[in-house]
């Protein structure tokens, strides 16, 4: 008996439920990655802002400390050779005067008569330097005798680094640039507001210093030079600030 009109041909069929669980897992597998990236930014975030702003605030450190750097160097210069910012008159004409017979520049006023040999050294400092408001009050000048072969008596500041003058075989340092062949010291300090307060603490040479700022310093011992300092008047040259 012939059963072939009987069969019947079933064509394959394929279900649909890999094109089911295909969205459902990309869609699982699209919320882990984000929940990742949005760690991994948080972890990855906060060291490289904090290493390009301590980069920042080191190239500020170095500006301002070159800044002043060059400004103490012109104002040692000045300082050690004995002079004073010379007034002049409306013409732009260099003013002297004479006193005990002998005729000296005249210096600059400073609002309360003539300024003295310590101020002018302060002033010839911030006419160099290319800070903007560096207050002058921040700007230290001491000076001690100086002895025919006695070197001066130093320490190492904690704080700055830098050396001190103390005195100089038994005579203190006392305020203002002193007299002929006086060794001098000119010290600047500027407070640089940083962005971060690692560095600041940093700056402060390991003080526990967590603010906005970190002080910079600039430093030097130089020795006047042995011009007419002792026979100039005193109006000028003594240590008054």
């Amino acid at each position: 008996m012939d059963c072939g009109h009987l069969t019947t041909t079933v064509a394959p069929t394929v279900l649909a439920t890999d094109e089911c669980l295909k969205p459902i897992l990309f869609s699982r597998r699209k919320g882990r990655v984000g929940g990742q990236t949005t760690v991994e930014f948080a972890l990855v975030c906060l060291p490289f802002f904090a290493i390009l702003f301590a980069i920042i605030d080191f190239a500020q450190i170095y500006f301002y400390e070159n800044s002043l750097q060059n400004a103490l160097r012109e104002s040692c210069r000045f300082a050690t050779a004995g002079r004073v910012i010379q007034a002049v008159d409306s013409n732009g004409n260099p003013l002297f005067e004479t006193t005990n017979g002998i005729t000296v520049p005249e210096a600059i006023s400073d609002g309360h008569g003539e300024a003295s040999r310590n101020e002018c050294i302060r002033y010839w400092f911030l006419t160099n330097c290319v800070l903007k408001n560096f207050p002058i009050s921040n700007i230290d000048i001491v000076s001690a005798p100086a002895l025919p072969g006695v070197q001066p008596v130093v320490e190492t500041n904690s704080i700055t680094g830098y050396l001190t003058l103390l005195q100089t075989n038994g005579a203190t340092a006392i305020k203002g640039p002193g007299n002929a062949s006086d060794y001098i010291q000119i010290t600047a300090t500027y407070q640089l507001n940083t962005i971060t307060p690692f560095i600041s603490f940093l700056g402060g040479w390991g003080r526990p210093n967590w603010g906005s700022s970190t002080p910079v310093h600039v430093s030097a011992i130089v020795k006047n030079e042995p011009a007419l300092l002792n026979f100039l008047h005193a109006a000028i040259y003594t240590n008054e600030p």
